[in-house]
């Protein structure tokens, strides 16, 4: 009798995890239209991988975003490590600033203006770990330490350059009809919310399959 129920047991909770993954799977590749709109990559975009990747995957993301920083904290690097370095994938991240919040606007303009002609990973590092740090006048001073520096960082800031940057990723995200981040889009597919690694591999294999036919 203990042998029978301890088996039930094994295969009850083999059942749920089944069903768990199922409902989890669908969710995901549910989640998804495809859009009329055509998302290009921008000369600001924060960009990994090669031009001749097989696939493009654009994200639009920021860093009050609790689920983009799980995302690019805990799944990136492997995707960066499987697919990016292999020359598979080419990753776009598209900042995104759902907000009229000064600090949140300028965290994002100094990320992508570094990126663009600086160190942009040590700076990433301390937005996805410290995001509230934007609104500490100690963040203030490192913007203007940067700004102070460097000539063509400045520009970028103040010139025009990086809002104009900010309001055309506002336009495409919301010409798309999204909502909300993090949004993927592969293929011209939009998957919305957040996807772990394995289930995005599940997707970046099935979009370079349709790629290469």
């Amino acid at each position: 009798m203990k042998y029978k129920r301890a088996l039930y047991i094994v295969l009850a909770s083999i059942i749920l995890v089944v069903v768990v993954f199922l409902i989890v799977r669908n969710n995901i590749f549910n989640n998804k239209h495809v859009s009329n709109f055509k998302v290009y990559e921008d000369d600001l975009d924060i960009v990994y991988g090669s031009d001749t990747a097989i696939l493009n995957i654009f994200f639009y993301s920021s860093y009050n975003c609790s689920f983009c920083r799980k995302f690019l904290i805990e799944d990136f690097p492997e995707l960066e490590k499987k697919y990016i370095h292999s020359g598979k994938v080419k990753f776009i991240l598209k900042p995104i600033a759902l907000t009229n919040n000064e600090s949140v606007i300028n965290s994002l303009k100094i990320a992508v203006c570094i990126n663009e002609f600086g160190n942009f990973e040590k700076l990433n590092e301390l937005l996805l770990e410290e995001p509230r740090v934007i609104y500490t006048d100690e963040f203030i001073s490192i913007i203007d330490e940067f700004v102070e520096k460097d000539e063509f960082i400045a520009e970028c800031m103040h010139g025009g350059e990086s809002e104009s940057y900010i309001l055309r990723n506002l336009g495409s995200f919301n010409a798309l009809g999204l909502t909300g981040t993090p949004t993927f889009i592969i293929n011209n597919r939009i998957y919305k919310g957040y996807i772990n690694f394995n289930e995005l591999c599940r997707l970046i294999e099935k979009e370079i399959r349709y790629s290469l036919h």
